[in-house]
Parts: structure tokens; sequence; C-alpha cells
């Protein structure tokens, strides 16, 4: 689900063989649809949606029924059963039995069979090929960074004067929030709550990169605020094998902030 699945191959005839499809729940997942492309024409120059899937649970024989509407007005019933991983779908195809087999390789890839298969044995293949389907990719970016203070005004002017925040307002104008905009639509969130001690340490830490590492360390000095390099060392630079160089440094709350020089 929410992939793309595709394959190339050649059908046992010479014919060229190509198709994309994605699989979608509907009507509360109680239906699977699949939309295909593929060739639509005989001459295979064309390529585009080609079948409208349909497939669905009967309760009363306990098995997956589909459907399958082409491009040219036919239309294909069978059946679909899992052995392991794998998924097999029958079919009758112009009065004779076929099967088109998924064998599971691995979360994206699938190899493809389409034949006479019967007893666990294939007594003719007509395709053989392989479905690929691209890493899931949601298109993730950072939103926030929430911590708990139990000193929220000193702890937000902290982060406003040292780092030059921005505070934005609260949504619902709520009490005991502080938020701040980082960069673009990524912030920072300040939450009042009165809790037992949090355990901070330096291996979890909010971190932020500047090009001028050098002018906010004067910045921290003239602050008088101690700033530290990985090991622990006061007023120490670390400089990664990769170049990059860090400091770290803490909030009134005593949360740990990474300063460093990645560029973005």
């Amino acid at each position: 689900m929410g992939k793309t699945w595709k394959a190339e191959g050649t059908w046992g005839d010479g014919s060229k063989f190509q198709q994309e499809i994605t699989f979608t729940y509907d009507l509360g997942s109680s239906l699977v649809i699949t939309e295909s492309k593929g060739f639509t024409n005989q001459e295979q120059t064309t390529f585009g949606p080609r079948n409208h899937g349909i497939r669905k649970y009967d309760p009363q024989n306990q098995t997956i029924v589909f459907w399958e509407f082409d491009v040219f007005g036919g239309v294909t019933q069978g059946t679909v059963t899992q052995k392991g991983k794998d998924i097999i779908y029958t079919y009758d195809y112009g009065g004779t039995q076929v099967t088109d087999y998924w064998e599971y390789v691995d979360a994206n890839t699938y190899n493809f069979t389409v034949g006479s298969y019967n007893d666990g044995g294939w007594a003719q293949t007509y395709l053989q090929t392989q479905f690929k389907a691209d890493s899931l990719n949601f298109g993730f970016t950072f939103d926030h960074y929430s911590l708990i203070v139990t000193k929220l005004m000193e702890t937000g002017d902290f982060y406003r004067d040292v780092f030059g925040l921005t505070e934005i307002p609260h949504p619902d104008k709520a009490p005991g929030f502080r938020w701040f905009q980082i960069q673009g639509n990524s912030q920072l969130h300040l939450i009042k709550k009165d809790v037992d001690v949090i355990v901070k340490h330096k291996r979890m830490h909010l971190s932020l990169s500047t090009q001028n590492l050098e002018g906010f360390i004067e910045h921290l000095l003239a602050k008088d605020i101690d700033f530290y390099d990985w090991p622990g060392n006061k007023s120490s630079i670390t400089d990664r094998s990769d170049g990059v160089k860090q400091i770290y440094i803490q909030d009134p709350e005593g949360y740990w902030i990474e300063i460093n020089t990645v560029k973005h």
C-alpha cells in the first residue's frame, strides 16, 4: 500500500510487457482498489491507464475475490490466496486457468510469473519478470522540538536573547507555552510543567548550525555563557573528522544545545 509497483518484460509470444500498479484501501478498508497503467493499443505504442481492479473478502466462502476491468471492455474475475508472503491470483482466461504468482523477495520486490500453475509447479509460463517499488518517501520535514521547562520566562528569554530566535504566538493563546521560530517553519516549543527532576545528558540535545561560529562564541563570552567541546573541556571546540566544528552549551533548565558549522 502507498507504493507504485513497476515491471517490464517480454511475453512468451515476443510482445512487450510494461505495467505500473498502485493499491489503495476504500470503504473503510473493506476493499482494495488497484489502478494499473499499461499498453492501451495493440501496437504497444501508447502507455496509460489500462485496468481498474477491486479486491474484496468474501466471508461466506472465506476467500478474497477480485475483478479486473480493462480499457478494452473486458472483465477478469478470480480469487486471491496467500502462501507465506507470496500472493497468488487464479482466474479463467479464454477457457484456461491462469495464475499470476507474486513471489516475495523483500518489502520492495516481488518476482512475478504468469502461467499455468498446478500442484506447486509450473506446467507452462507465459511471462517472468520482477515488480519493484521505490522505497517509501513521505516527504518528512523537520517541524518542531519541544522541551519541558519549569522556568518558562527565564528559559524563553535565553533562547530569544542568546540565539536571536523570533517568538511566535501559540495558536490557542494557551498559558504555559512559549514558541520560537528557528528557520522557515521549524520551531522550538517550551512547555511549562511542574515535574520531577529530568536527567539531562549531552547525548540528548537540540542542534543548531551556523556559518559564523567564531562570532557566536564572542557573543557567548559577552554574555558570560560557558561553552564546551564534546568530551566536556571548557572553552574548547570539537573538530570532527568531516571538518565540522561544534560546541555545546546549556540553557537555564540544564538542557544541552549543540552549535555546529554543518552546511545545509
